[in-house]
């Protein structure tokens, strides 16, 4: 009768198991917190690389009266300080669109341009 009693707990404990380890199994795993906490880190440092350069740009147009033709033209006058790569360590695609209009775009998470997950600044 002991053994019996013994082996009734062994599986009740077993069920208690399986059913803690699926309800914890709905919920994100410490990796992929990571992950997403990454990705995320990552998005808000190209929009503050971004924002940085776009002053530097503003500057630029400042005093020059136009925006630069390219981004080598900032760095030509040492106005540049800032990065010009995106939080993946991509570099920025800068378009003039008028003399005193820009659009800066990152491609994103997945290093693709014109793509959903590109991060554009325009001005």
């Amino acid at each position: 009768m002991k053994i019996r009693g013994l082996l009734i707990v062994l599986v009740l404990a077993m069920v208690v198991v399986y059913f803690l380890y699926f309800a914890k199994a709905g919920k994100k795993s410490y990796l992929e917190a990571t992950v997403d906490a990454h990705q995320r880190m990552s998005a808000d440092l190209t929009r503050a690389n971004m924002a940085t350069l776009a002053k530097a740009i503003e500057f630029f147009s400042g005093t020059e009266g136009r925006v630069p033709e390219d981004l080598k033209e900032l760095s030509r006058m040492r106005i540049l300080s800032g990065a010009t790569t995106d939080g993946w360590g991509r570099a920025f695609q800068y378009e003039k669109v008028s003399d005193s209009g820009f659009r800066l775009t990152s491609p994103g998470l997945d290093g693709k341009f014109n793509t959903g997950d590109d991060i554009v600044l325009t001005r």
